[in-house]
């Protein structure tokens, strides 16, 4: 087995250990033992359980970063609407990938300081910045400073994206159409309401 494929292989056993029975009983001997390999092999790619949670992290954010950006190809800016697609990519990440998105916000799971992630997390906050003051350009929100409202819009999405996993959404019967993505149109526009 080369090195490359059974450093992936741990990942991809890590994700399944912690779906199975969650970060903190998820032990690299257990990851090991899924791939079929000794727990001394872990070490050869991975420091310690922080190290490869890390590393899934690290790939969390990468396909996150991916997602959005195919997310917001094509559409206008004008009115916002790169923001809500964003949004809606956040949202449909937390939901295909729950495992990854546990991980990649759990700080204490993961080296914080790690290179690779703090790159990552980084080039995912520029493209929301890109995004928004392009919106701010065309009118949207202009009056709001960039980085308060990537804030605010971050929380607003990731609260969502929580909500939804949780099942949260539907657990209070309403009338109202609690659809993601429709929601993150309303918020869209109630944030460039702020203009």
């Amino acid at each position: 087995m080369r090195q490359v494929d059974l450093r992936q292989r741990l990942i991809r056993a890590a994700e399944q250990e912690i779906a199975a029975c969650g970060p903190a009983k998820a032990s690299l001997r257990a990851i090991a033992r899924r791939v079929g390999v000794s727990h001394q092999a872990t070490a050869h790619h991975f420091e310690d359980r922080a190290g490869l949670f890390t590393a899934l992290a690290v790939e969390g954010f990468e396909l996150l970063l991916s997602r959005t950006r195919a997310a917001v190809a094509g559409v206008e800016v004008g009115g916002g609407r790169q923001v809500t697609a964003a949004g809606v990519a956040y949202v449909e990440f937390a939901a295909r990938q729950p495992t990854m998105f546990d991980v990649m916000f759990r700080p204490e799971l993961l080296h914080a300081d790690d290179a690779a992630l703090c790159e990552v997390r980084l080039a995912h906050r520029g493209l929301l910045l890109d995004l928004v003051g392009a919106a701010q350009a065309s009118g949207w929100a202009a009056s709001v400073p960039t980085e308060e409202l990537v804030t605010i819009g971050w929380a607003t999405v990731h609260g969502l994206a929580v909500l939804q996993r949780d099942a949260q959404l539907t657990a209070v019967p309403t009338e109202a159409d609690l659809d993601p993505a429709k929601l993150l149109v309303v918020i869209g526009r109630a944030l460039g309401a702020l203009a």
